[in-house]
């Protein structure tokens, strides 16, 4: 699914727009640093041909611009902590909610210097009013409006450009049958029921962060907390809907503020303890209260942030050891049990964050399919077959995740079939050849994840308005389609997907438009040819 300390002490927390327009005196020349990742991901499959892309339009429009080329274990840490000017970053959603765009990319709680998922840091609290409001029980129709009034309040005032909705796609060898994936998640090798070998490689771009499903949110952790770890509820595979999971089934006052979910009898982590109420309570209570022991104090707790900060007041155990209750500080939105199926959301043995404290990060403990093995950083991920699984044992006795950064060279391993057996990320120049090679299967995904630039708008020149706006009409999405994406991409025109509420049908983007561009810089007062 889904990143100035010295600025935090003159800049104010609230920002109406973003910013507003500088009064000191501007330079003769508009020079910025365009910041991008090293590695590919889903919505970036090749980051340094979109950076030189949108530079080149950048340039075009009279902006002078670096690009400068980080790799993503100090990429993310830089645009999160905010000393970045302009960033490329996407994102993939941890539930089919417009929610779940909105209040992590643009909300003012997630724009926490050192956390933030908010990059662009911008902090409207009429942007934030209308997403809370959102969150309360309405109509569909209702959420609509409040969404749409949002997004186009977002448009305006142009905190981030839209530039791409990813087309998503996984190629396997062939044998390996099915692959089926959860709408907002990676390949489901629990499900494989058909194999060539009792072995899977996954080949993927690069290394997880951190194997702590409450605090961690980048997309190559989660796939393989997702393989170890189980939720109380999730989805369907192939749809937007939720089922049971650790929990069996649940109950919800009349308000809609206490929910009661009855645990799954039998189940065992890894470490032979006992999944119980407790158990469930625990993961939740160490993210929410900071006093909890199991709270680390280096840690960044996005998830929680996110998502419950201000809807959940307390998990406990209930009536029965089996039984889990949540109690809110107002009524759970519609979207309650999409958000406990999150990965962020995972179950773990509270006996083995006792055991390894902050080491629990490398060392998973949960009751999913897969049992952790070794981790041999930069290298390596090992996981094995758990034997006991209570959903019956997987078909795939050791899956290995490993890396190579280039999406080209994944492609030629799954054709040669030679170290790997199922790549993602595709690079969309390999995805011909793949398509036409007999051991190798290509499967489209929903279409989930889009690529931004984001403009730091704590920083100058991104803290006047126009000069962002510049950005927007500077840049040529047909073009960076064609040449960066080789056509397997779709504009994009805000942050949310189409066909999720808030969409704005009516709502024309801003075309590429150079010399409008420079005449914004020049009202910004900027010397632009």
């Amino acid at each position: 699914m889904r990143h100035l300390w010295l600025l935090l002490l003159v800049v104010p927390l609230v920002t109406v727009g973003c910013g507003t327009e500088s009064d000191s005196e501007a330079p003769t020349a508009l020079k910025v640093v365009l910041s991008h990742g090293a590695n590919s991901r889903p919505y970036l499959p090749w980051p340094g041909d979109v950076a030189k892309q949108v530079a080149g339009d950048l340039e075009d429009a009279g902006f002078e611009v670096e690009i400068r080329k980080e790799p993503w274990s100090a990429y993310i840490p830089s645009v999160t902590s905010g000393r970045h000017q302009l960033a490329l970053l996407g994102w993939s959603p941890d539930l089919p909610d417009t929610d779940n765009y909105l209040v992590p990319l643009l909300h003012s709680d997630s724009s926490e210097i050192g956390s933030a998922n908010n990059i662009s840091f911008y902090r409207n609290p009429e942007f934030d009013k209308l997403l809370d409001e959102a969150r309360l029980p309405h109509t569909r129709e209702e959420r609509h409006a409040l969404y749409e009034k949002a997004v186009r309040m977002v448009f305006r005032d142009v905190p981030m450009v839209p530039l791409i909705y990813a087309d998503r796609r996984v190629a396997f060898r062939k044998g390996f049958a099915p692959l089926q994936t959860e709408w907002v998640t990676h390949p489901l090798i629990r499900r494989v029921k058909e194999a060539p070998s009792d072995t899977l490689v996954f080949l993927r771009g690069a290394d997880s962060n951190s194997l702590d499903p409450g605090d961690v949110t980048d997309g190559e952790s989660s796939k393989v907390i997702e393989q170890v770890f189980d939720r109380i509820v999730r989805y369907v595979p192939g749809t937007q809907d939720v089922e049971p999971a650790l929990a069996t089934s649940w109950t919800k006052n009349d308000d809609h503020t206490v929910w009661t979910f009855q645990i799954r009898e039998g189940v065992t982590f890894h470490d032979g303890t006992k999944l119980d109420g407790a158990a469930v309570a625990t993961t939740f209570e160490r993210m929410r209260d900071p006093k909890h022991p199991y709270h680390f104090p280096d840690g960044k707790w996005d998830n929680w942030k996110g998502s419950f900060q201000r809807l959940i007041k307390k998990v406990e155990v209930g009536s029965h050891p089996m039984e889990v209750v949540f109690r809110c500080n107002h009524a759970a939105p519609g979207f309650f049990l999409h958000m406990l199926a999150m990965f962020g959301c995972s179950i773990i043995s509270p006996a083995a964050m006792e055991k390894h404290g902050a080491d629990i990060r490398i060392n998973p403990v949960g009751t999913g399919a897969f049992k952790f093995v070794k981790w041999d950083s930069g290298n390596e991920i090992h996981l094995t077959r758990n034997e006991n699984y209570w959903d019956g044992p997987p078909k795939i006795k050791d899956v290995y995740f490993r890396i190579a950064p280039d999406a080209t060279v994944r492609a030629d391993r799954l054709i040669a079939g030679s170290g790997a057996d199922l790549i993602d990320n595709l690079g969309p120049d390999t995805i011909p050849q793949l398509e036409k090679t007999d051991s190798v299967v290509v499967s489209k995904l929903p279409q989930s994840s889009f690529c931004y630039l984001a403009m730091n708008c704590l920083k100058a020149p991104f803290d006047n308005p126009k000069v962002r706006e510049a950005v927007a009409y500077a840049i040529n999405k047909k073009n960076l389609i064609r040449l960066a994406y080789r056509g397997y991409a779709k504009p994009a025109l805000v942050p949310t997907l189409p066909s999720f509420l808030g969409f704005p049908k009516d709502l024309k983007d801003r075309p590429h438009d150079p010399e409008k561009a420079k005449a914004l810089l020049r009202e910004a007062g900027y010397a632009v040819e």
